[in-house]
């Protein structure tokens, strides 16, 4: 019931990290046409999560550290001292903050207060045995683009014993083209599989324009097979986007 707000470190314009974070009077600096609360004041009462910490320029470290300390945050231009600051920070990364702690890409102190409770997450390669329960939650997500499926246990099997370097992001690419691939009304089965786990395998539908559908309809005369055909797509997908 209280405010979340992400915030994708890495997605920040450098120069505007610091007003991103806590905000900036108006007339700051160049640009500044109006007053900015900042992350941390519309997350006040609730969570502020940053995700790729471990990307946040040197410079704008010891800024975040003091607000960690401090609990307190000021905005760029603002006279006099900081606002106090009711907000929990979850931040999280990809990359080994010890490393980047010895490579002087990462400050130790800020490092040491950001650790206090820590969360691994594995990858999908590590917790094969989670791989069927994330596999059916992510088809009942897609069921509104591709339809309701269901896995077939020689699918499963398939999709435990791949690696996922992309980790849930690939499944559900894989997932999406495996749904498309099927010739079976509702099942997936281990030869989609197999066929989506191609890096040629053809592109799912949603890539596909219900626009681009209905103009290769009319290029091959109308006819429905060809057009699918000439789309890489199953006919009744194919069949499917045009009434999109």
């Amino acid at each position: 019931e209280r405010p979340f707000v992400a915030m994708n470190v890495t997605a920040l314009p450098r120069e505007l990290v610091e007003s991103e974070l806590f905000g900036h009077e108006r007339g700051a600096f160049t640009g500044a046409h109006t007053r900015r609360l900042g992350a941390f004041a519309e997350a006040e009462g609730g969570t502020l999560f940053l995700d790729e910490v471990g990307d946040l320029p040197l410079d704008a470290q010891p800024k975040l550290l003091r607000a960690l300390d401090g609990y307190e945050v000021r905005r760029v231009g603002a006279p006099g001292s900081g606002k106090r600051a009711d907000v929990r920070v979850l931040a999280a990364t990809h990359a080994p903050l010890e490393q980047r702690v010895t490579a002087g890409e990462f400050r130790r102190d800020l490092f040491h207060r950001l650790e206090c409770f820590v969360v691994h997450v594995p990858a999908l390669r590590e917790r094969r045995g989670d791989v069927a329960a994330i596999a059916r939650e992510l088809l009942h997500q897609l069921a509104p683009q591709v339809g309701p499926r269901t896995l077939s246990p020689a699918a499963l099997a398939r999709l435990a014993a791949h690696d996922w370097p992309g980790n849930v992001r690939e499944l559900r690419n894989v997932l999406c083209r495996a749904a498309d691939a099927t010739t079976r009304v509702t099942g997936i089965d281990a030869k989609d599989v197999d066929l989506a786990l191609r890096r040629d395998a053809p592109a799912p539908a949603s890539m596909l324009s219900p626009h681009a559908a209905r103009a290769l309809l009319r290029e091959h005369d109308g006819n429905l097979s060809a057009a699918a055909r000439a789309a890489a797509m199953p006919r009744t997908s194919f069949r499917k986007l045009l009434g999109a």
